[in-house]
């Protein structure tokens, strides 16, 4: 299926500065170690890079490094073609006797070809490599063979501007998929996905787009049909405080024009009602939607 789920999407700034370092190394042969947590684009993240590179015409070929042993690890290296690009999924799974293994691969093939490796290499790892390396669970010298351009994919959460755009988009190439109507999203059903924290990053946006193309074709998504965990987690972060700051700040001026055009639409462009809303005196809402240059 080609779609937003086959490549890395969103302009967030947090996203758009891991993506260029991701290009900008792909221009060179450095070994490059993939940081993130679950399901936020690790592996895309290695498929860029190998599409932008010198071996872009070469084998895609990905070890799933998860209880693979030495024996199978090795016959996998060993069927590695010259001119391909190895991505090595979780790389902090391998035992230490699989590290050995790999770490010998990667010494003979610079050995073979100095200057320019025949293979390019790129891990990823969803846990702190260096803490399991002083821990004494990852070898110190194949650590600093993987760790020469250490890159991170931010997770959803810290995306905000994305969220909603991949939620649109994910919507929209799923409901072409299953051929079916994409359904839409109301105004608080859509606050409900920016103020959820993802914990399954991407991947879980990408499920849960899914699952209301299949189950709601056509019709309006509001919070009561949404997976009980997104209710749940927005109501806890609520208990904590009116409002959390993300980790990125945010634009005021952006937010409190989002707010004014979420409660004109709440309260169907009654502006009384949506000033109501807001605890504002009806003068003051209609000065902020001018100033904000709010169709209403």
């Amino acid at each position: 299926m080609n779609s937003t789920a086959d490549k890395m999407f969103g302009h967030s700034p947090v996203f758009t500065r891991a993506l260029n370092a991701a290009r900008m190394v792909a221009g060179t042969d450095a070994p490059v170690l993939i940081a993130g947590e679950p399901g936020s684009g690790k592996a895309l993240m290695a498929r860029e890079i190998h599409a932008a590179s010198r071996h872009s015409k070469g084998e895609f070929r990905v070890i799933g490094c998860a209880g693979i042993d030495a024996c199978q690890l090795e016959a996998a290296l060993m069927a590695t073609a010259n001119g391909s690009t190895l991505y090595l999924d979780e790389v902090a799974d391998l035992s230490l006797e699989t590290q050995a293994k790999l770490l010998h691969f990667i010494e003979s093939v610079e050995a073979r070809h100095s200057g320019f490796p025949a293979v390019r290499v790129l891990a990823s790892t969803g846990t702190d490599l260096m803490a399991r390396q002083l821990a004494g669970q990852f070898r110190e010298d194949l650590y600093y063979r993987l760790h020469v351009v250490p890159l991170v994919v931010p997770p959803l959460r810290e995306r905000g501007d994305d969220i909603v755009l991949l939620l649109k988009q994910f919507t929209a190439d799923l409901a072409r998929y299953h051929g079916r109507k994409a359904p839409r999203y109301s105004v608080t059903a859509r606050n409900l996905v920016k103020q959820y924290r993802w914990p399954g990053n991407v991947r879980e946006l990408r499920n849960f787009c899914e699952r209301m193309v299949i189950l709601m074709p056509g019709a309006i998504v509001q919070p009561a049909d949404m997976p009980p965990e997104m209710r749940r987690d927005v109501a806890i972060a609520k208990q904590s405080g009116l409002f959390s700051l993300p980790e990125n700040g945010i634009d005021l001026f952006e937010l409190e024009g989002d707010i004014i055009r979420q409660a004109l639409s709440m309260s169907g462009g009654n502006r009384s009602k949506a000033a109501r809303l807001l605890g504002l005196t009806r003068d003051t809402l209609l000065y902020r939607i001018q100033k904000h240059a709010i169709e209403t």
